[in-house]
């Protein structure tokens, strides 16, 4: 179910800023010591937890964004996340988000393209979308951003493009993400940084 958007405007605080490393890559197998490798109950009690700290749901990102752009202009984001998963990913279970550096203007005016029904907000530098489709195993949404460069901007202006995906359990759709973070629901950020340079 999609969460009314006044419960994802927050959802910044969800993840670190542009900047950092945002890509969070499939859980990898624990390591083990060669002692505890040798026994099949560790190696078995190793696979379990593996397992179940494993996203309910992978998702690919490709995205684009200029090489290069002027002070006062425009810059394009383009994005498109693919649901690799194991399982689906319904509405109100993932968001897709753009971490966009100080010298574009996220709080001000700027437009989005993506699919019906989607709704998207700003929340400081990170505009936030949720979507009302459930992503079905190699579904995808894309997403094309449109924002302002500030007119004191330079140097290089690096941002993120991603999707913010929950494990949310039965009996938990309708919660929103508020409820979610305080009961430890886990989350999982799948991005890519994109690097524009700006030119006077």
């Amino acid at each position: 179910m999609l969460h009314p958007i006044s419960k994802i405007a927050t959802l910044a605080v969800a993840a670190p800023l542009a900047g950092a490393m945002l890509f969070a890559a499939p859980a990898t197998a624990a390591s083990t010591s060669p002692a505890a490798a040798s026994t099949a109950s560790t190696a078995s009690a190793a696979s379990a937890a593996k397992k179940a700290d494993d996203p309910f749901s992978v998702f690919a990102v490709k995205g684009t964004a200029p090489k290069k752009v002027r002070p006062g202009g425009k810059i394009t984001y383009s994005l498109k996340a693919t649901n690799t998963g194991p399982y689906e990913s319904k509405a109100g279970e993932y968001y897709v988000v753009v971490y966009a550096p100080k010298g574009v203007d996220v709080g001000g005016k700027w437009s989005y393209y993506g699919p019906k029904k989607s709704q998207c907000v700003s929340d400081g530098p990170i505009a936030v979308c949720a979507v009302d489709k459930t992503m079905k195993v190699g579904d995808s949404v894309s997403f094309t951003f449109r924002m302002n460069v500030k007119k004191n901007a330079k140097g290089t202006l690096k941002s993120t493009l991603g999707v913010l995906a929950y494990d949310v359990p039965n009996g938990a759709e309708n919660l929103s993400r508020e409820e979610l973070e305080r009961l430890g629901v886990k989350s999982w950020l799948y991005g890519k940084q994109y690097s524009t340079r700006v030119v006077r």
